[in-house]
């Protein structure tokens, strides 16, 4: 199932469309691996299960870091910075949606450090304590969108001219791929 808020915010903005589908691959690339978390917190594995299963997650979260750095880098370096002149950065959603960036990098960042190497001498309980890690990172990055989608997106259409508008299209024209 693919987490998306594509119907709770309906917009003709080239820009904000942009980001939305990016929302939309991101979602779509984390469903794989959640799927192995939520395994995890139903404890349907097997300590076998488990380390196979684990390899395939991290696997999947390599492949989502690329594409989500690329999204962030989009966001801190040309949308947050528009909004950024007329609501300020020192506060409030651009503050806060920066913020969660780094939470999401740092629950991702445990993970992968704790699954580096062999994880032959990882129990099953440990192999559960670190998918945590996924699973926090999943549910921050969900809500994430849902505050991009529902506070900053109205905040481009009220806030940014027409011509600004047009300018973030275009800087956000590039692929996350």
């Amino acid at each position: 199932m693919i987490l998306t808020t594509a119907n709770t915010f309906k917009n003709d903005l080239p820009a904000l469309r942009i980001l939305e589908n990016e929302h939309n691959y991101l979602s779509y690339l984390m469903d794989g691996w959640h799927a192995i978390v939520l395994g995890f917190e139903r404890d349907i594995y097997t300590e076998e299960e488990a380390r196979e299963a684990i390899k395939t997650l991290r696997k999947l979260i390599v492949e989502f870091i690329e594409p989500f750095k690329n999204h962030t880098e989009k966001e801190e370096g040309i949308l947050f910075p528009m909004l950024s002149k007329y609501i300020g950065d020192e506060q409030g959603p651009i503050m806060a949606l920066e913020e969660e960036h780094e939470e999401i990098d740092a629950y991702i960042g445990h993970f992968l450090h704790h699954t580096l190497g062999d994880m032959g001498a990882l129990s099953l309980q440990q192999m559960k304590d670190v998918v945590k890690d996924a699973g926090e990172a999943f549910e921050v990055i969900i809500i994430h969108f849902v505050k991009e989608q529902s506070i900053v997106f109205p905040m481009v259409i009220n806030t940014l001219r027409i011509t600004e508008q047009d300018q973030l299209a275009e800087e956000l024209h590039t692929s996350i791929i």
